[in-house]
């Protein structure tokens, strides 16, 4: 019998396959189908246990990776970040997106492009008019959280209470080297420039990467999936 972990990637594959070529329609359907299997994860079921994170506590990075899977549609991978940590603000290009939480609390503050234009022109130092929107606090017993290329598709995470281990499913992936395709996918960075409060219109800067935050790399315990 499948386990779960295995059933999510299943899906996450039939959802997202050939997603990078021309013709590639997205299916609501399976798209739905896939955010219900993500909603059953729990830290068991990717081998998360208590060792590890107290192994995560006596790190100095802020936060540490576990790559479960990754191809040239999907990526799974789980984060768990440190109490009072943030995990700075950063893009999604392109990408759909599930987060679930399996340990520990967070608080989500997510933005929406006010114009998918400003998506594709992030040069550094360029100012985005962004909406915000409310924050979230999410726990390991709260449904997954969604993101599109288009809503929320910038946000980040702040561990209330932790370590917070989260599960990630994006679709495609970054692609810092290029290896998926003619050009590269890459994260950006943002801080916000200006948020008087009184409005959810706010303003974002497009920064370098944080030279404070860095994560260390973990390797799944749990069985491959191929």
């Amino acid at each position: 019998m499948a386990s779960k972990i295995e059933l999510l990637w299943k899906q996450a594959l039939k959802c997202f396959t050939g997603c990078q070529i021309p013709g590639y329609v997205f299916s609501s359907k399976n798209f739905e189908k896939l955010t219900n299997l993500m909603n059953e994860i729990t830290a068991e079921d990717v081998s998360v246990n208590k060792n590890m994170l107290d192994f995560v506590k006596a790190q100095p990075a802020p936060m540490c990776a576990i790559d479960v899977f990754e191809n040239q549609d999907i990526t799974i991978a789980v984060f768990i970040l440190k109490s009072g940590m943030t995990l700075p603000m950063h893009n999604h290009p392109e990408m759909h997106g599930l987060l679930k939480v399996i340990n520990g609390v967070v608080k989500i503050n997510s933005y929406t492009f006010e114009t998918q234009d400003d998506e594709k022109t992030l040069e550094l130092g360029r100012t985005i008019s962004v909406t915000k929107h409310a924050p979230v606090t999410v726990r390991s017993t709260d449904p997954a959280c969604v993101l599109t290329p288009i809503l929320k598709n910038i946000h980040e995470i702040t561990c209330l209470e932790g370590p917070a281990a989260f599960l990630d499913v994006l679709s495609p992936p970054y692609d810092i080297l290029g290896k998926y395709g003619e050009k590269s996918r890459l994260c950006t960075y943002f801080k916000v420039l200006q948020d008087d409060g009184t409005t959810d219109k706010v303003q974002l800067e497009v920064t370098n990467v944080p030279l404070d935050f860095y994560s260390h790399s973990i390797m799944y315990l749990g069985k491959p999936l191929s």
